[in-house]
């Protein structure tokens, strides 16, 4: 009952700072002038950009095969795309519940191990993780005058804040790294009575089992083809933002260096713990677009018709592949067949 509770005010906390954030961005917008601007868009360009995410989405399923595959796991790529897709669905409506959700998908249609599909999903934020951060290097060579205007606007006051209570910090630091040391030495102590306790041996599987999905990575058949589809996750990233400039008459003149900011500030307001990203995405994007000239009204227009096209696009293929994973054959994943 306690941690339904929790659950509920987790939820409902972040899903009113996406509502509070979205209206305060969207309340001096005119509604019906903001539908009007959507209506017309060059649909070409926003379909093309949700067919570049719908793709980014199947190398992303693809490449999961390939962590899955070295812990004996052989699955076809349409159903972990299925998988992958119920878990951005669930993002919508927990934050971060995606990376649980599609392993639980995968447990039910093909008997994955949960433990086992989250260590791997780990590996691929860890790899997602550099592949943003070099391009957040990259941004910086090329546009260094603009992003470091940007950063320092939003963070100056919470670095302040910061130096303010630098010593409250390092006090909950150094209790965290106490209790963390009396932990492990208790654990070591009382190892053999441990080893007798059922639910200690199941976590202590739970976490070799993790281990396992983490460093898949080094057991790779292909390591050179996951790289390479990595890279092409992140080429659709940019493109899908890239190309949705030229569904607007505003952003229709910006260049390659304004879509490599978006997609880092994209990147940055999507990974915000609020469902979907609402809010902080908006919020960021519509920001980088103030440093090309894009009027503000203009930026949070641009931003919510590319969220929106493309949170629907993955509300819909999301349940429908939530659905099929309801109603799908149930398969070991052990027993070997064709990748595709």
């Amino acid at each position: 009952m306690r941690k339904g509770l929790q659950s509920f005010l987790k939820y409902t906390l972040s899903l009113a700072i996406a509502a509070l954030l979205f209206w305060y961005l969207y309340k001096d917008v005119d509604f019906n002038e903001m539908m009007e601007r959507f209506r017309n868009a060059n649909l070409i360009w926003i379909y093309l950009s949700i067919a570049l995410a719908m793709f980014s989405h199947l190398l992303r399923a693809w490449r999961w095969n390939m962590l899955l595959e070295p812990m004996g796991y052989h699955l076809k790529t349409s159903r972990t795309f299925l998988a992958v897709m119920v878990g951005y669905l669930a993002n919508f409506v927990v934050p971060r519940m995606g990376e649980v959700s599609r392993c639980g998908i995968l447990k039910n249609t093909d008997n994955v191990s949960v433990s086992r599909g989250f260590g791997s999903v780990v590996t691929e934020r860890i790899f997602d993780m550099i592949c943003l951060l070099l391009i957040v290097a990259f941004t910086l060579i090329i546009e260094f005058r603009r992003l470091k205007d940007f950063f320092l606007n939003l963070f100056l006051d919470k670095a302040t804040g910061l130096e303010e209570n630098f010593l409250t910090l390092m006090i909950v630091g150094v209790t965290f790294l106490i209790g963390g040391i009396v932990i492990f030495f208790l654990l070591k102590r009382n190892q053999a009575f441990l080893r007798k306790n059922k639910y200690f041996n199941k976590l202590t599987a739970f976490l070799r089992q993790l281990v396992e999905g983490i460093t898949s990575v080094r057991k790779l058949k292909k390591p050179g083809l996951f790289w390479i589809t990595t890279i092409g996750i992140w080429v659709c990233y940019y493109f899908m933002t890239y190309v949705m400039f030229f569904s607007m008459e505003p952003t229709s003149n910006l260049g390659f260096s304004a879509g490599f900011i978006l997609l880092v500030l994209g990147g940055i307001g999507m990974a915000a713990p609020v469902q979907g990203g609402i809010g902080a995405f908006h919020y960021l994007v519509g920001a980088g677009l103030l440093l090309y000239g894009v009027a503000e009204k203009e930026g949070i227009i641009f931003a919510f018709i590319l969220h929106t096209t493309n949170s629907i696009a993955i509300i819909v293929v999301g349940s429908i592949s939530l659905f099929i994973s309801m109603i799908i054959p149930k398969r070991n994943s052990n027993q070997a067949y064709a990748n595709s």
